[in-house]
């Protein structure tokens, strides 16, 4: 989840360095700035708060926060976007080893064979990846109470996005004849870099259905549990309820790593 917010600075950052002008008009750009700390506020703040134990540490990170989305409301100087992301992208970053340091020395999760297996693959290939997956395992054997497992749900679809993203380029995708943007998109979405993957490997069109189905099932499951809206009176069967769909998730995900990541389990 962090890694996927610095990714999304990163973005950001490069886009406001191409513009010209002096200040930044771009509609398109301010939106990307709004979505970026909407994302923050929505699906990282609650990580953070858990790395560090309370809100004190990142009080003027949320605040810095808080400029980047005032900035995009209206035609402000490119030099403020750039010296503000530089700082927040810093400060992330530092959260995220934070968040890796703590997982390693405090909460050691037994994993099983299977995990292990693409956790070692996965650390070879895209350790980004690997951190999510291990962060959304360690997420779920945590035996503290939690209060939603939004950003759990998000650490093992990161993680699947990543693996897709590196073995199916969005170019490479595109480039092929049978692709066909799918409505409101513009670039190619999970189901056809999967499609991509497999049908470049030979993999008969049954076996492709059935991992597409794969995708579809896990992006559903991620949207209910991202919309998931739940009251005081009902939280804890809520948080149950959402635990057992993250962990059918990670069921369907780990089936389709295996897949993608071509692995025979031993």
């Amino acid at each position: 989840m962090i890694n996927q917010l610095s990714q999304q600075l990163n973005e950001l950052a490069v886009r406001i360095k191409r513009i010209t002008a002096v200040n930044v008009n771009s509609m398109s750009i301010k939106q990307a700035t709004i979505n970026t700390g909407t994302f923050y506020f929505k699906n990282v703040r609650e990580k953070v708060l858990e790395i560090t134990g309370n809100a004190e540490p990142i009080k003027e990170y949320d605040k810095e926060w808080q400029h980047l989305i005032r900035l995009a409301h209206g035609n402000n100087p490119k030099k403020i976007y750039i010296k503000l992301i530089k700082k927040l992208t810093a400060t992330t970053k530092e959260f995220n080893i934070a968040g890796l340091a703590t997982i390693t020395k405090t909460n050691k999760v037994n994993y099983s064979e299977a995990e292990q297996i693409l956790i070692n693959t996965l650390e070879l290939l895209l350790p980004s990846a690997a951190a999510s997956y291990k962060q959304g395992i360690h997420d779920l054997n945590d035996t503290k109470l939690r209060m939603s497992y939004r950003g759990t749900a998000c650490e093992f679809r990161e993680s699947l996005r990543e693996t897709l993203n590196h073995l199916a380029p969005d170019k490479d995708v595109m480039s092929e004849t049978w692709f066909n943007p799918e409505k409101n998109m513009t670039r190619p979405t999970m189901k056809q870099k999967v499609r991509f993957i497999l049908a470049s490997r030979g993999t008969n069109k049954t076996r492709r259905d059935a991992a597409e189905k794969t995708v579809e099932l896990i992006e559903t499951i991620s949207g209910d549990v991202a919309r998931a809206i739940y009251n005081r009176a009902s939280l804890s069967a809520h948080v149950e309820t959402t635990k057992d769909e993250v962990v059918r998730l990670k069921r369907y995900m780990d089936a389709l790593l295996f897949d993608l990541l071509e692995i025979c389990e031993a």
